[in-house]
């Protein structure tokens, strides 16, 4: 499997690589190169060179290359590219929201059962809505430990999905024709004490110029990953778009 990631991922970078030939400077295009054998041959004055990992793909239209982060696994087919991001490795906040999560039902359950244990079944009334936000609370503390997003790119659509907890999560599905360019901003999504916290979101850029966000919350590395790696399965150049994060 390793392998075939690796290999993909050469595929892709001689796609954007300027390679000229050692010997007379004349460009080597993509079709010139072996990759099974990192061979390159020059169809100008057909010298033959071997091409070095670290020499001739260390670098993509100048933007760094974003190695795979932490809790992400990839999957890739000649028809297919499934990315699966782990929320409880690529998200933020979990020590807070833990905290205020048990805090908060630690204060209300107490009540809450001693009313039920004893039938007094119209006291939990003036508790209801507060019982409620602790419920929310705890349902969406449970999905950044156990959820994963899945993103599932064929040639004709993207699909993105939440698993395995789902209730009140929006699928996100687009077809690959439309998509212009990605890109990934920064944006506040919570204060605290007045101070803005920042999350980041990946973005899809359509032909008719309507920008859609297909992914919000994961942390900076894993969202400019998830552009790299969909920007070379659909064979999309990388454009600066005003209003993206620095690669």
């Amino acid at each position: 499997m390793k392998e075939s990631q690796d290999l993909y991922k050469k595929k892709h970078k001689l796609k954007t690589l300027e390679l000229d030939c050692t010997n007379c400077g004349h460009p080597i295009s993509g079709d010139e190169v072996n990759i099974n054998s990192t061979l390159a041959k020059c169809s100008n004055c057909q010298n033959v060179m071997f091409l070095e990992d670290d020499t001739f793909f260390s670098a993509v239209r100048g933007r760094p290359e974003m190695i795979i982060p932490e809790g992400t696994e990839i999957i890739n087919t000649p028809s297919s590219l499934d990315i699966q991001v782990k929320w409880s490795k690529s998200g933020g906040g979990f020590n807070f929201m833990t905290f205020f999560t048990v805090a908060w039902n630690v204060m209300l359950l107490p009540f809450a059962i001693t009313m039920i244990a004893s039938g007094n079944f119209g006291g939990l009334l003036p508790m209801a809505a507060h019982l409620m936000v602790g419920l929310g609370l705890l349902y969406n503390t449970m999905k950044m430990f156990i959820n994963y997003t899945d993103i599932y790119i064929t040639d004709d659509r993207i699909s993105i999905t939440q698993k395995p907890l789902s209730w009140f999560s929006k699928d996100v599905e687009i077809s690959t024709r439309d998509v212009k360019q990605l890109f990934v901003s920064r944006y506040v999504s919570s204060t605290t004490n007045g101070v803005a916290n920042y999350a980041y979101g990946l973005h899809a850029i359509l032909k008719n110029g309507k920008n859609i966000k297909l992914i919000k919350g994961l942390n900076k590395e894993t969202q400019l990953y998830l552009e790299q790696e969909i920007e070379r399965f659909l064979d999309i150049d990388d454009e600066n778009v005003r209003g993206e994060v620095a690669k």
